[in-house]
């Protein structure tokens, strides 16, 4: 059963309260989205409520202590995606596919760090924060913040470490969710998309009942916003959408669609029915979205975006990659090869900030790139991963701060409203990469 959360200062490993209850609908947050070229960035839409301070625990370094290892739920993981997140299997898969013990001090220090920066609402960064293209970032850093913990197997009900503060992070998300749509906060397509990925896998990991309802209807919201227009530039894909139904433009994503894959995906491993023609027609979007002379994947059809210098942006790749993988295609197969080479190309050289250049053309000091260059090479296996995980690893591993952050280099940090206080998105973007040998099933295990 859910424990109860008291919207106080964050505690490891603590929860009381009504998961659904004491934090008020007005604790909003949403997530950095990656869906532009690099441009200055606009928080033209403030609020002057003055949001929570962050809380700081008194955490030892992860180091100093013996680490909690999440217990088996009852619920048995054996025979689903999520099976290796604990135990020896999590062991298991961290040396099967590549991990280290210096991976692992990384993924403990980062969820350390996390932890401490935990806002007493429950969620990780300013709450009551609104930018006119991506609304409330606090909802999409609290997402990818709670998966985190997730994928290193710290559920809500697992009695582990950081089960407190996973119980606090769903209880903010929940509170958020508006009974009629579905939708989670003031926010876009891609904090909508992360928070119901994150939704589900709480579902998936725990199988309690009273998370069904909220994420089918978060799952409905998603199906609701796919377009279904003839134009086959557009034809089954996710654009920005929003709280209020307001519109960006009517270009839909690569990388909103993949978000939205990933959660239906998500959803449908939890239990939950997903037409099989919602994944059918995303993935002809994607298919319509590879560019096959150049070797990539666009990151939309805007003709004022591909007549431009940067004509895609480098994570719409990878991304592509990896929801290609989920609904059955063999990403290591040779149809695939350029593409690939677009992502190994680029593999991560060193933990810093670049020009916009390199961050766009070659992919450096991208997280988010190298996020889905992680999962996708990872699906990919083989030479493809072997290369790929060298230098991933290494980049971040090195690049990590002696408080267990990550610094934010990029763009979309600034979109997330990463800085010297908060740096979750960055944070939680390495953790999730670092978590990849036991968070993704194996490429072998059927996902269907």
């Amino acid at each position: 059963m859910v424990k109860v959360v008291e919207a106080s200062a964050p505690h490891a490993g603590s929860g009381a309260g009504d998961l659904l209850g004491s934090l008020g609908a007005s604790t909003g947050s949403r997530e950095p989205s990656p869906a532009s070229a690099p441009e200055k960035q606009s928080f033209a839409r403030e609020r002057s409520d003055t949001a929570p301070a962050p809380q700081t625990l008194a955490l030892a370094a992860p180091e100093d202590r013996p680490q909690v290892e999440p217990p088996r739920p009852e619920k048995k993981w054996e025979n689903t995606p999520y099976k290796n997140r604990a135990g020896e299997d999590k062991s298991r898969a961290l040396t099967l596919n590549g991990g280290t013990r210096e991976t692992e001090v990384a993924v403990a220090k980062g969820l350390a760090y996390l932890a401490r920066i935990q806002r007493d609402t429950g969620g990780w960064g300013d709450h009551e924060a609104l930018d006119d293209k991506y609304g409330q970032v606090a909802v999409g850093k609290t997402g990818l913040a709670l998966l985190a913990f997730l994928g290193a197997g710290h559920t809500h009900v697992s009695q582990s470490q950081y089960s407190g503060n996973a119980e606090r992070a769903l209880a903010f998300l929940l509170a958020l969710q508006d009974p009629s749509s579905g939708h989670f906060g003031d926010s876009d397509a891609y904090s909508h998309g992360i928070a119901t990925y994150a939704l589900a896998e709480c579902y998936a990991l725990t199988g309690e009942q009273q998370l069904r309802e909220p994420l089918e209807r978060a799952v409905a919201h998603i199906l609701a916003k796919q377009n279904h227009t003839r134009d086959p530039k557009r034809f089954g894909g996710w654009s920005y959408y929003y709280a209020d139904d307001r519109v960006y433009d009517r270009w839909p994503r690569t990388s909103i669609t993949v978000w939205q894959v990933m959660a239906l995906e998500s959803a449908r491993l939890a239990g939950l029915t997903v037409p099989e023609k919602a994944f059918d027609d995303a993935t002809t979007f994607i298919d319509h979205a590879e560019d096959p002379d150049q070797g990539w994947y666009r990151y939309n059809h805007d003709p004022n975006r591909l007549n431009s210098a940067w004509p895609t942006l480098p994570a719409s790749t990878p991304a592509a990659l990896f929801a290609l993988s989920l609904v059955g295609r063999d990403v290591n197969g040779s149809e695939f090869a350029k593409a690939r080479e677009f992502v190994l190309s680029r593999a991560p050289r060193e933990y810093r900030r670049g020009s916009d250049d390199e961050f766009v053309q070659r992919g450096q000091g991208n997280l988010y790139f190298w996020y889905y260059g992680t999962l996708s090479m990872f699906r990919a296996g083989g030479n493809a991963w072997q290369k790929w995980n060298a230098a991933m690893k290494e980049t971040l591993v090195r690049g990590q701060r002696a408080d267990g952050s990550w610094a934010p280099i990029d763009v979309y940090c600034n979109y997330a409203r990463d800085d010297e206080h908060d740096r979750s998105y960055s944070t939680a973007m390495c953790v999730l990469s670092l978590e990849v040998y036991y968070r993704y099933y194996l490429p072998l295990l059927k996902v269907r």
